[in-house]
Formats: C-alpha cells, structure tokens, sequence
C-alpha cells in the first residue's frame, strides 16, 4: 500500500473506475489504481468531486488536507476499520489508572530520550568538530534517564525531565545546520527558518500517520495517557509519535547534510519559512521512505496499547 501526495496548482481529481484520474488544466495526466492506496495527502488547491470522496471513504483509504504553503492540518478524513467498542472502554478505564498511565508514560518518555541518545551519537560518528555539544547533550541525557530508571515519578515531575532533556537534546541538533540556515531553537509556529519549516511538516505527517493507525486499532485518539486530552487534540497520536520525532529528524538533518535542499527552496512569507514545491516533492519522497516502517511500528503500538487497556483493572470503578 502506498501515499499519494498531490501538490500541484490546477489540479483536479475524479473518479475513473477503479482508479483516480488526475487531470491538470483540463489535460489528463495519468490514473492512480485506488487498491494500491492507504493514505491520499492533498496540499493546496486541489479540486475532488464527491464520488472521489465516496470512492475512498468505502475503501478505507485515509486523507489528509494541508494548507498549502503552510503546510498544516486543515482537515483529516478516515473510516475506522475496527469497530470493537471493548477497546475505547479499555482505554478510558485505563486512562483513569494512575500508576497504568504512569508505568506507560515513563516508558514513553525513555523510548524518546533512548532515539535522542541515538541520533546524538551518530551525529558524534559523522562530525568529529562537533564532538564537545554533542557529547555536552549526550551526557545531560544520560543522566536523566538514570534519574528516570531508578524512580517513579508523577505526570508533571514526568513533563519536566522530558522537557529538559529536549532542550539539551535540540540545543546539540542545533548545531549539525550551518549558521546560514539561522536554526538555533526548535520554533513551532510560525516557523522561521529552513529547518525549523522541515521539522513542522514532517511532525504534521507523522500526526497523521498517528491518528489512522489508532482508528485502525480500535483506540480513540483525543484520549492519550502522556499528553492530557484538550479539545480538538489528538492527545494519544501525540503520544504515539513522541519517540518516533528523532527518527524524523534524522531525515532533515539528512536532506540538508545531503544537499536535497537548501536555502533555495524556501522562501519567508510574512514572518513564515515556506517550503517550495521543488523541495516539497524531495521532502516528500524521503518522507515516504522512513515512513514504510515508522507505519507498522505504530500500528503495532496500537494493537499492544489495545491488549493493555483491555487487561487493566476492569474492577475499578471510573
């Protein structure tokens, strides 16, 4: 199963058979066979009537719509393909457990600082000028998991190191850019610079990622255990992708270290660093790499959160 990305101006969508059409400037331009899909990813002004809706909503196929140079979420669509009702029961009751959400939380929070060491240490093995931040971060790191290992602590206390070891941890990531890509900080929204602008969009990618691989395993998305459910926040997609937010950001380090992009395909839009679509189609491309097995690690995440929410504390009362 594969993504479609369509990004592309005068672009229109329709319904052939089994298979999307993609007609630009009225001129057909080849045909997508819909059984090969999983996800469809639309950027931008993309027309689609609704028999394309219809086509992959009955075929489970995911889709995704990003604001064009923004490159943000505008509205998700999916068709949940696991209808057992047992499993979001589970996941509430679980959610009020304390120490089940903690056991769950804590090991999160290790799984992403253990990538973080990860990357860090090859980033050690490939820039050998940069040894001492690295080696700095490495070794804040190191100390907050052993803080982590031999004690349990509360939710809050929990944020906290996880914060701290991600300033450390960005502050090293930092410096593997050259100055002219001005990346000092992780900067959210808007982003400012090249990199910062690469990480955004690869994060929305893996939320999306996130939120149909809970859907498919039964769980309900808004309701995490790490992150505390808000309105209209996927809080345990949030959840899901935390540790996987190093291996994302080994990719940008990689198209940039590689040259795939650099400062020619971005422009500043008031304030905002926009990916080009020459450097979104190269984003895209890589993205699509690391994804294939990023897609089953979440999805069997999914299935062992399911077994685990279904096996705790029936007993107590919500």
């Amino acid at each position: 199963m594969h993504t479609l990305y369509l990004d592309r101006k005068n672009l229109a969508v329709k319904l052939e058979g089994g298979a999307l059409a993609l007609y630009e400037n009225g001129e057909r331009r080849g045909t997508v066979p819909l059984h090969l899909l999983e996800k469809v990813v639309v950027n931008g002004g993309v027309e689609m009537d609704s028999q394309v809706f219809g086509a992959l909503s009955e075929r489970r196929i995911a889709l995704l719509f990003l604001s064009g140079r923004a490159s943000r979420i505008k509205a998700m669509s999916f068709n949940p393909s696991h209808n057992d009702i047992n499993r979001r029961l589970g996941q509430l009751r679980a959610y009020f457990d304390a120490d089940s959400r903690l056991k769950m939380a804590q090991g999160l929070v290790l799984a992403k600082i253990h990538n973080q060491r990860q990357l860090l240490h090859e980033a050690m093995a490939a820039r050998a000028d940069l040894r001492r931040p690295l080696f700095a971060a490495v070794e804040t790191l190191d100390a907050i998991v052993q803080k982590l290992a031999s004690s349990q602590f509360e939710i809050e206390p929990l944020r906290g190191y996880e914060g701290s070891a991600s300033a450390a941890y960005f502050s090293a990531y930092s410096t593997l850019f050259p100055p002219s890509l001005e990346f000092g900080k992780r900067i959210r929204r808007p982003p400012t610079d090249p990199v910062n602008a690469c990480l955004s969009l690869g994060y929305t990618l893996l939320h999306f990622e996130a939120v149909s691989s809970c859907l498919a395993t039964g769980l309900e998305p808004l309701l995490g255990f790490y992150h505390e459910p808000a309105y209209g926040r996927e809080s345990l997609a949030c959840d899901l992708i935390e540790p996987v937010r190093p291996r994302l950001d080994k990719v940008v380090w990689t198209l940039f270290r590689e040259r795939e992009l650099d400062q020619s395909h971005f422009t500043l839009d008031k304030g905002r660093c926009v990916l080009g679509k020459n450097g979104r189609r190269r984003f895209f491309a890589r993205y699509e790499h690391f994804a294939v097995p990023v897609r089953r690690w979440l999805r069997l995440q999914g299935h062992k959160l399911a077994k685990t929410y279904l096996q705790t504390g029936w007993d107590k009362p919500l």
